[in-house]
């Protein structure tokens, strides 16, 4: 989330005690104010694991802390890709209910091998009775991580399941495919962070002969809530690459999705809540259950934007706009905060960017609109997988306005243009930064007029 928004959290969050290697004390000498509540330091030095376990006694008994279902046990911050980064109550019901989904709708078992691509999520494998296997890499990088090494990891330690980018999925894809190896021993991939393009799914899913690739739904506030797979993906493509939204499945167990109408103000909780939209319609996506936080922490105001209730059920809305197919699946279209209007009605991003990413040379694309009016001009931007002369680069812009004229003909698409590397968070390595690469771009168009 980088240095200052993480100096921004700890302040706001005011911890009492800190463990955390030197980098984090240098941090804390420089940066005095963000760190005032601290009364308690602990410094982990290289070395401080290994000493510890030749010092632990057999007989050393620890007692487990007194907690119960409601009991706060984490704070949880979002990655901040369309805002600021929000501190998320993690209580003990939460964490119990996710172990549940992963166990009983993903099916992980006691004895498996995880391949920890984001560390993150290996905090989960003690309570599962799984192995973490953490590769090679620099997790604050995905991009940069080897793809042999990767593979090489998974090979040599039969690991049987992941939870990774899409950064990292087309990197152990490419090296797959380049040296024609298959890894039977993986039952499933999990990709996440952004929806992931059909071909990488497909292509996953061929090297993993005894495994699948899910693409879970969810968000700090609320994961898992969904979920689809490689088959029901591949069975949409079509469909997706003409603008009608990315699969994410059907609700899990226990979870409940509703479809709200579009609005910035706050929902009003139970009786003045609003009507659920009926199948079809496109809106906010809203989810309750057991996943479900039920606050910010110490931020009463985003908490009241964020939750509303319906049957004493708290419900959190996504900020993401979807609907419900004439199969009951969920689909996706796009962050509600980066939607525009144009002057020929509202687009979305989804509805346009998997139309202009079903092109081979292209390896993603970000709808963004310019100008600093309420109604705004619809601009592609466009990261090709490898440079073009410029000669076929204008015949791919030609075809990219061709195919967006075919399945959306009622706008017009003015701006084309074609950007080396698109912004994105460093968490994932995946979600577009498109509301600062809009303020990027109305300054270069609007200056060039």
């Amino acid at each position: 989330m980088g240095i200052k928004a993480f100096l921004k959290c700890i302040k706001n969050t005011k911890p009492d005690a800190l463990i955390g290697v030197s980098m984090i004390f240098l941090l804390k000498f420089f940066f005095k104010s963000s760190f005032f509540s601290i009364r308690k330091n602990i410094l982990i030095k290289n070395n401080h694991l290994d000493q510890q376990i030749k010092t632990i006694h057999e007989d050393k008994f620890v007692s487990p802390a007194a907690c119960n279902m409601k009991s706060l046990a984490a704070v949880v911050f979002t990655s901040g890709s369309t805002g600021p980064p929000k501190g998320v109550e993690y209580t003990h019901k939460m964490f119990n209910a996710q172990i549940n989904h992963l166990k009983n709708d993903f099916q992980i078992c006691e004895g498996e091998v995880d391949l920890a691509t984001l560390p993150i999520f290996s905090l989960f494998n003690p309570a599962l009775g799984v192995t973490s296997i953490i590769p090679e890499m620099d997790p604050r990088k995905p991009a940069l991580a080897k793809s042999n090494l990767i593979v090489e990891t998974i090979q040599n330690f039969k690991v049987n399941t992941s939870f990774a980018s899409p950064v990292i999925g087309d990197k152990i894809f490419q090296f797959c495919r380049a040296n024609k190896i298959k890894l039977p021993s993986m039952k499933r991939i999990f990709l996440a962070g952004a929806s992931p393009h059909p071909k990488l799914v497909e292509g996953l899913s061929n090297i993993l002969p005894n495994g699948k690739v899910i693409v879970p739904y969810g968000a700090t506030e609320s994961l898992p809530i969904s979920s689809t797979d490689h088959k029901e993906i591949s069975g949409l493509y079509d469909d997706t690459s003409q603008g009608n939204g990315s699969a994410l499945g059907k609700p899990l167990n226990g979870i409940t999705i509703k479809i709200m109408p579009i609005t910035q103000a706050p929902f009003d909780s139970e009786p003045n809540y609003p009507n659920e939209l009926e199948s079809g319609k496109i809106g906010e996506i809203c989810v309750s259950g057991a996943v479900v936080s039920e606050k910010y922490f110490q931020m009463p105001g985003a908490t009241l934007d964020s939750k509303f209730k319906i049957n004493e059920k708290i419900f959190h809305r996504m900020g993401d706009l979807g609907y419900f197919d004439h199969n009951g699946i969920l689909r996706f279209l796009g962050r509600k905060a980066e939607r525009f209007m144009t002057k020929n009605g509202i687009l979305e991003t989804e509805r346009c960017e998997p139309i202009v990413n079903s092109f081979d040379e292209v390896y993603r694309s970000a709808l963004i609109g310019i100008g600093k009016e309420k109604t705004k001009r619809p601009c592609l931007v466009v990261e090709l997988k490898n440079q073009l002369t410029q000669k076929k680069t204008d015949q791919l812009k030609r075809d990219i306005l061709k195919k967006l004229n075919e399945y959306l003909p009622k706008f017009e698409f003015p701006y084309i243009v074609f950007q080396k590397s698109l912004p994105v968070d460093s968490r994932h390595n995946a979600k577009i930064h498109r509301l600062s690469l809009a303020k990027k771009w109305t300054r270069k168009l609007e200056n060039a007029l």
